[in-house]
């Protein structure tokens, strides 16, 4: 009796560190996610930023040099932006690839 209460015990607890697993690689993968989110939300910040610092430059100063400036930003505004997205992409599928091999 008591050698099949130890199997039994013995069992449970592998069955508990097999969970343990399982819950930490699902956290390991939703911060992973949220991470990618923020990481795409800062490349839109920064879009946001240069963009209005091509407004700001374009419209509020007088300086010819500085007006070109401006205009320059806004090309660079939206490759940081379409860099942003790709890499949220990319990063997405890689992450979608992990979970289909770790069996989510």
């Amino acid at each position: 009796m008591l050698y099949y209460h130890s199997i039994m015990t013995e069992q449970k607890n592998i069955n508990q560190n097999e969970r343990r697993n399982v819950d930490t690689f699902k956290l390991a993968v939703h911060r992973t996610e949220l991470a990618n989110r923020r990481t795409l939300m800062a490349y839109v910040r920064t879009t946001i930023a240069l963009v209005a610092g091509s407004i700001a430059l374009t419209k509020l100063v007088e300086d010819q040099w500085l007006n070109v400036v401006g205009w320059g930003l806004l090309p660079i505004a939206v490759i940081s932006l379409l860099i942003g997205i790709d890499d949220y992409h990319r990063v997405k599928k890689s992450i979608n690839e992990e979970k289909q091999d770790g069996g989510l």
